[in-house]
C-alpha cells in the first residue's frame, strides 16, 4: 500500500476489525480501496460523509426501524445486514464482515470460501486468519496458493490457518517478514507469530525492535512496536508488558497509539492496569481524553473486568456525527454486552453509513450470544 494512503489513516479503525486483525490489516484495506476521497483520520474535522457508498444494504424507513423487535427479531437482521456487506463492492465492508460473522460461526464459511479468492488482499488476509482461528480444516486446502501470493501479509495469514489446521507449512518466511521495513509486513509477522504461539519466536521478534523502518511515519512504527510487544507477552516474555503499560501514558497528541494501548492492554488481561483504563475512560474536564482513547479503555475493561466496564461512555457518541466514533461506540458496546444497549444498536444497524452498520449487526451478535 502506497504510504501517502497509510499515514493519514487512524489506527482506531482496528476496532472496526477488532479481533484478528491489527491496525497494520486495516491500513492495508484501505489502501486497497479505490473509491476513498475524504480523509479517515477521527483527529480531523467532522466527516459527515463517508468514503465508502452504501453497497448493497438498503437504508430503511423510520417505520421499519421501529418495527424491529429487541431481541427476537434483531439477531436475524444484523446477520442479513453482514451477509449483504459480505457481497459489498467495498473491500473493507467485505472484511469487516467476515470478521463480525466471527459471532456466528454458523454462517461463516460461504464467506470465507470466496474471501481467499477476494481481488483485495485485506479481505483474503481476514479470511485466511478467520479459517486458522476456526481450525476450518475443510477449507485448508484453499490456503495453499495464498503461500505465493502477491502479498506478504497475506502469505503470513496463510501460514497461520494451515499451521494452526494442522497441516505441514513451511514458517521460515516469517522470520524475514518480522525485519520487513514495510510496517503492514512486519505488524502482520508479528500477530501472526503471537497468535500461533510457538515461544522460540520471541527472542526472533525482540531482536526485531528498534530496527528497520526508517522510512516509515514515526507514529506508525511506534504502534508496529506495540504490536511487537503484544506479541512477544504471548509468547512468554512477560517483561515486555511494560512499554505497553507505558504508552497509556502517551501525550494527547498520540492518542492513536494510547488507544491501541488499551486495546492490547485488554486482549492481554492485564488487570494491574484496571486503574488507568477507568482514569483514561472517565477523567472530565480538561483532562478528558479523546473519544477513540474513552472508548478503547473500556473497551479494554469489558475484556479485563467487565463489572468495570459500562455502556455510558460508548453511548455518547452512538449519534456522533463522525461515523467513525459512531461505528467505534457501536463495537464497544457490544464488548460490554449489556442488553440495555440493544435498542441503540438496533437503531444503529440502520445507520446512514455502512461501516456503521455492520459494527451494529456485530455488536447485537456479541449481546445477544447465548
Amino acid at each position: 500500500m502506497h504510504n501517502d494512503l497509510q499515514e493519514g489513516i487512524s489506527d482506531m479503525r482496528n476496532l472496526i476489525v477488532g479481533g484478528i486483525a491489527c491496525s497494520c490489516v486495516l491500513a492495508m484495506l484501505s489502501g486497497c480501496l479505490k473509491n476513498t476521497g475524504q480523509p479517515w483520520s477521527t483527529k480531523t474535522e467532522s466527516i459527515s460523509q463517508s468514503p465508502i457508498g452504501p453497497g448493497r444494504t438498503p437504508m430503511p424507513t423510520v417505520d421499519q426501524v421501529a418495527a424491529v423487535n429487541v431481541p427476537a427479531d434483531l439477531h436475524d437482521a444484523a446477520i442479513d445486514v453482514l451477509l449483504q456487506a459480505a457481497e459489498s463492492t467495498n473491500g473493507l465492508l467485505r472484511a469487516n464482515a467476515i470478521e463480525a460473522l466471527h459471532h456466528a460461526p454458523a454462517q461463516l464459511e460461504p464467506v470465507v470460501r470466496l474471501g481467499v479468492v477476494d481481488e483485495n488482499r485485506g479481505v483474503r488476509f481476514v479470511a485466511a486468519m478467520t479459517i486458522g482461528t476456526f481450525r476450518m480444516e475443510q477449507l485448508a486446502h484453499l490456503l495453499e496458493p495464498l503461500l505465493s501470493d502477491e502479498s506478504l501479509s497475506v502469505q503470513a495469514s496463510a501460514i497461520f490457518g494451515l499451521k494452526r489446521c494442522g497441516q505441514r507449512v513451511d514458517p521460515t518466511p516469517l522470520s524475514a517478514m518480522i525485519v520487513s521495513d514495510d510496517p503492514e509486513v512486519r505488524g502482520n509477522a508479528a500477530l501472526v507469530l503471537g497468535e500461533l504461539g510457538d515461544p522460540s519466536a520471541a527472542p526472533m521478534i525482540r531482536q526485531a525492535v528498534g530496527k528497520g523502518m526508517q522510512r516509515a511515519n514515526e507514529a506508525r512504527v511506534k504502534m508496529v512496536n506495540l504490536q511487537m510487544a503484544e506479541a512477544m507477552v504471548k509468547l512468554g516474555l512477560e517483561s515486555e508488558i511494560e512499554a505497553i503499560r507505558a504508552a497509556l501514558f502517551a501525550p494527547p497528541e498520540q492518542g492513536e497509539i494510547v488507544a491501541l494501548a488499551c486495546m492490547i492492554c485488554g486482549r492481554l488481561k492485564d488487570e494491574r492496569v484496571v486503574a488507568d483504563l477507568i482514569r483514561l475512560a472517565r477523567r472530565r474536564g480538561r483532562f478528558q481524553q479523546a473519544a477513540e482513547v474513552r472508548m478503547a479503555a473500556i473497551w479494554a475493561l469489558a475484556r479485563i473486568d467487565p463489572t468495570r466496564a459500562t455502556i455510558d461512555v460508548p453511548m455518547e457518541y452512538s449519534r456522533i456525527e463522525q461515523y467513525q466514533l459512531r461505528a467505534q461506540a457501536a463495537l464497544t458496546l457490544g464488548e460490554v454486552a449489556d442488553p440495555a444497549a440493544l435498542p441503540t444498536l438496533a437503531t444503529m444497524l440502520y445507520d446512514p453509513n455502512p461501516l456503521v452498520r455492520v459494527a451494529a449487526a456485530s455488536a447485537i451478535l456479541q449481546v445477544q450470544q447465548p
